[in-house]
């Protein structure tokens, strides 16, 4: 049964009262919500109860999902959205990103893991000053391997504007990362 239909019967039966549905959705979908709360910077002691809110938000919104789109879609802009609430609600705690380990590959000298480590720690940082309509098409092309028709469909705007948002996108990170880290970022345009 493809991954759609099942959705689709798996939410009818939720939205139905049956916990064992629920409990299905939670397992299959947490390490998703869990990667989106910890792509858009929640720090890694938050991610636990960022993910049961995203889901008890889901459960009381079920009513709002739509069979004609895709379930995992309408999942991942609920849960972006909860998590960009959380950040907002949680402002002075903005700059304390705190990221979790990389374990680097053997061939890998320290020097250079350490510098990679720094850098996705100041980009990470850079990425939370982005204004929203810049920020969410980044995560989901760049950091979530999606297609810019599939990005659009969850932001709900025309593909030429998600092209044109990751364009401005990547200008503004890249001047942001090289007025603050000028010795790593260069003039700008690294990105």
């Amino acid at each position: 049964m493809p991954d759609t239909v099942r959705d689709a019967a798996t939410v009818e039966a939720a939205r139905s009262g049956d916990q064992e549905a629920f409990g299905d959705l939670v397992r299959r979908y947490q390490g998703m919500v869990a990667g989106v709360a910890w792509r858009y910077g929640t720090r890694r002691d938050e991610i636990e109860d960022v993910v049961s809110e995203v889901f008890i938000k889901m459960y009381g919104s079920l009513d709002r999902f739509r069979p004609t789109h895709r379930f995992s879609s309408w999942l991942y802009r609920l849960a972006a959205n909860h998590v960009i609430d959380h950040h907002r609600r949680n402002r002075r705690d903005r700059n304390r990103v705190e990221m979790p380990e990389q374990v680097a590959a053997k061939h890998r000298q320290a020097g250079e893991s350490m510098e990679l480590d720094e850098r996705g720690r100041l980009l990470r940082a850079a990425l939370s000053e982005l204004p929203g309509k810049y920020r969410d098409p980044l995560f989901l092309v760049y950091l979530e391997s999606m297609k810019v028709d599939e990005a659009a469909r969850i932001l709900a705007l025309p593909a030429g504007t998600v092209k044109t948002r990751l364009m401005r996108g990547r200008h503004a990170l890249g001047k942001i990362l090289a007025r603050r880290n000028p010795e790593l970022f260069g003039g700008g345009d690294a990105l």
